[in-house]
């Protein structure tokens, strides 16, 4: 995809090449974090929905009006600087269903060359590692992963039942219990990040892991497509749904750009803050 968009923080009113806007910054941790370096992504209305309720599926979607090209393109770029990413049970579920698209690995066609030749340069894996969060372990596994030869890690918290903790194992999985709780007790998946050596991690996971990573400070950075239109609804998805952040909320901008016209024909803009506390 061959387009510019308009810078206007910092700076205001330069042009930048679209295709490799998040690659020219790499998100690669330096040497001195002792930790992974965590961040996410997400597409936004101006009117904070990222879900809306479809009858049809009886469930929340990404609704059609937000979903654009140069959106996803800038989540591949995201994509392409991860070692791990972590996804859930929900997700793994949809694409089995047909409902999502396979975001396991990066897309294995000539667009997305230049994707895989910048991991190639970093030294990092064809594809990433990956962490699948579910409380209940109840979802189906994808042939990709298989033949992709990626390394996969289960993550449950206290609550799944025995049967399916048994057929996962039997299937050659091993199971990483993180709490005692229903989800995952994200300084335990945190501590286990950590010692698996992982530098950077791509949180896809929804908001729910979003909220209790904020809130303990563990977040470095967040990427924020917010599409230059109301979608309403009665039943939807936010961002973020749990207590009052207070200061693990603040947010400090570090990039703002402006596209005039995406592909679904609505201007947007793409946002990248880092967070004051983490």
């Amino acid at each position: 995809m061959s387009k510019n968009v308009i810078r206007l923080f910092p700076g205001s009113g330069e042009t930048e090449a679209l295709r490799g806007l998040y690659l020219r910054r790499p998100l690669l941790a330096d040497d001195s974090l002792t930790r992974p370096f965590i961040y996410a992504n997400f597409l936004s209305s101006l009117d904070g929905r990222i879900a809306l309720f479809d009858r049809y599926d009886d469930q929340h979607i990404l609704p059609d009006q937000l979903k654009c090209e140069e959106d996803f393109q800038l989540f591949l770029e995201l994509y392409a600087q991860a070692d791990c990413i972590i996804t859930h049970g929900g997700y793994m579920r949809s694409l089995a269903a047909g409902r999502l698209g396979n975001i396991l690995q990066l897309p294995d066609h000539e667009s997305a060359g230049y994707l895989h030749d910048w991991r190639a340069s970093q030294g990092l894996t064809s594809s990433p590692d990956i962490v699948i969060l579910s409380g209940s372990l109840d979802f189906p596994w994808h042939t990709s992963l298989d033949e992709s030869g990626q390394r996969v890690h289960i993550a449950t918290g206290g609550r799944a039942r025995e049967a399916r903790r048994l057929a996962w194992q039997q299937a050659g999985h091993r199971i990483h219990q993180f709490g005692e709780s229903e989800h995952v007790d994200v300084d335990k998946l945190m501590a286990f990040l950590t010692e698996q050596g992982y530098r950077s991690v791509y949180l896809v996971a929804g908001p729910h892991l979003l909220n209790d990573l904020i809130v303990r400070g563990r977040v470095d950075r967040m990427f924020l497509t917010i599409s230059q239109q109301f979608l309403g609804g009665e039943s939807f998805k936010t961002l973020l749904s749990g207590p009052v952040l207070g200061d693990y909320g603040c947010l400090q901008l570090q990039r703002l750009y402006m596209d005039p016209q995406g592909s679904n024909g609505v201007s947007q803009w793409y946002s990248e803050y880092n967070f004051k506390i983490n």
